[in-house]
């Protein structure tokens, strides 16, 4: 089972003991306040989210993968948290074969915009193996090989898990450490933070109720981040803001909680990039010396030069061969022949 360890009941009651506990208490354990009747063992979990995108067309292949993890535990917080969202770090891993598709419905964001840290770009076993590791790790100095507990934060997590059971294989609750799931959904609806048109919200309209707006969300790096963000501000909303009814201020001793998000992305993007997969690879050109932006590079793509519809011939030299869409659906329809265009 890729070199994973054997799901140990040594997680089993830290499970149980968490199952009836609110998702607002449980992150509270990690800000600073105490879990009555939690075990001390729960001090030793992490605090991780993560976010997979894909292509929205069959076979819907995966394209991106977002890891957050809150660094910063135990901390009493001090302005808009900044203290403790200055410790989230957030990696970002695209797929080589896949990350020149893109999504163009409303909202739909630009991977290549990884606001948070350096993207990498990883063939579709890395990835699996970069999820693997993220919820399959050793306790440090345990020789009975017991693995650590992973608090899991998401906005609607069962389409994660159902993905990477569908597309890797990979079923994330199999290995045991997961013993908490808490939802930024539930979250905002236990504090009474709706959406504009329901019940429930959406991740961009929970962000924009803390006075905080993201730039390319539904990219998976940006969305992994900003649901750890949320969930934190969401669990300290009383604490960080009392007294106050509706939207809190958006600004706090002269900060602004926007300021502290743009201060995490620069931290980000200065911190050394996670150590696998490749930081530079050209999705027009597939070369791996410079990025899209920078590719002058002559391409052709023999399937859209020759299918005869005009857009996608005008199209052919945006790209390789390798990299045309409709390996996935169907041709269009022919609108010209060798001897000119149809009228």
């Amino acid at each position: 089972m890729d070199n994973v360890h054997t799901p140990r009941d040594w997680n089993a009651d830290l499970t149980s003991s968490l199952e009836h506990k609110c998702d607002k208490d449980v992150l509270l354990k990690f800000l600073g306040s105490p879990l009555h009747g939690a075990p001390v063992r729960l001090n030793e979990a992490a605090v991780v989210c993560i976010d997979a995108e894909w292509w929205m067309r069959e076979p819907k292949p995966t394209t991106e993968l977002g890891v957050a993890e809150m660094m910063s535990t135990g901390l009493f917080p001090d302005v808009h948290a900044a203290n403790i969202l200055a410790g989230i770090r957030v990696a970002h891993a695209r797929t080589i074969a896949h990350a020149h598709l893109r999504n163009n419905f409303p909202g739909a964001g630009d991977p290549e915009n990884f606001h948070f840290g350096t993207s990498k770009f990883v063939t579709e076993e890395e990835l699996k193996q970069v999820l693997i590791d993220t919820f399959v790790r050793e306790r440090p100095s345990d020789r009975a090989g017991n693995l650590q507990p992973i608090i899991l934060v998401g906005h609607v997590v069962e389409n994660e898990f159902d993905h990477m059971q569908s597309a890797f294989g990979v079923d994330l609750r199999s290995y045991g450490t997961i013993v908490k799931v808490i939802y930024t959904q539930v979250m905002a609806h236990e504090a009474g933070i709706k959406g504009p048109k329901g019940p429930n919200i959406s991740l961009r309209d929970l962000l924009a109720y803390f006075n905080i707006a993201i730039p390319d969300m539904h990219t998976a790096g940006n969305d992994a981040a900003g649901t750890l963000i949320a969930a934190i501000l969401l669990a300290l909303k009383d604490t960080l803001y009392p007294g106050t009814v509706g939207k809190p201020p958006v600004m706090v001793q002269e900060l602004t909680v926007q300021n502290v998000v743009n201060g995490l992305g620069a931290m980000g993007k200065a911190l050394p990039a996670p150590s696998w997969g490749m930081e530079v690879f050209c999705t027009r050109c597939d070369r791996d010396n410079h990025v899209r932006a920078n590719c002058f590079a002559k391409v052709q793509c023999d399937v859209c030069r020759g299918s005869g519809v005009k857009r996608l011939y005008n199209a052919s030299r945006t790209h390789v061969t390798a990299r045309y869409l409709y390996q996935y659906q169907d041709l269009p329809p022919r609108d010209f022949e060798s001897n000119g265009w149809m009228m």
